[in-house]
């Protein structure tokens, strides 16, 4: 009975490890995306800007005005991507922490080696996602 129980706690406590690397490599792939998207909107912002430097009519002003929604919809649809990464990154930390520290049933080395380079690929995307932001 013991070891039926014992078996049960392994593979909950390994699904628990793979769902946890499983939301890391998701929060890497989330900011890699944010990343993607931050660099598309400030080349479209540019190219707009260059497009209309030199609006004389009314329709040219239109079509400047026309093509700033698009790239103010386009940043609207990255600070939402920025706002769900900024609430999951909290949990996901706390659910690879738990799983990492686990005393019981701790994670095989491979699984730590894992985390360990999509923690630092997270670090390494968040410090680029940073400088964008702040050359923007």
């Amino acid at each position: 009975m013991a070891s039926n129980r014992v078996k049960k706690l392994l593979h909950k406590s390994a699904l628990l490890q793979m769902e946890a690397l499983e939301d890391l490599q998701a929060l890497v792939k989330g900011i890699e995306r944010a990343e993607v998207l931050l660099s598309e909107l400030k080349q479209d912002t540019e190219a707009m800007n260059a497009r209309h430097q030199h609006r004389r009519t009314t329709r040219e002003d239109i079509a400047y005005l026309e093509e700033l929604l698009k790239c103010a919809k386009k940043k609207l649809a990255w600070e939402n991507q920025m706002e769900k990464l900024a609430t999951n990154t909290p949990d996901v930390l706390a659910k690879v922490s738990t799983v990492m520290n686990d005393t019981i049933n701790p994670p095989a080395d491979q699984l730590r080696l894992n985390v360990l380079e999509l923690l630092k690929t997270v670090q390494a995307a968040m410090s680029r996602l940073d400088a964008a932001k702040a050359a923007d």
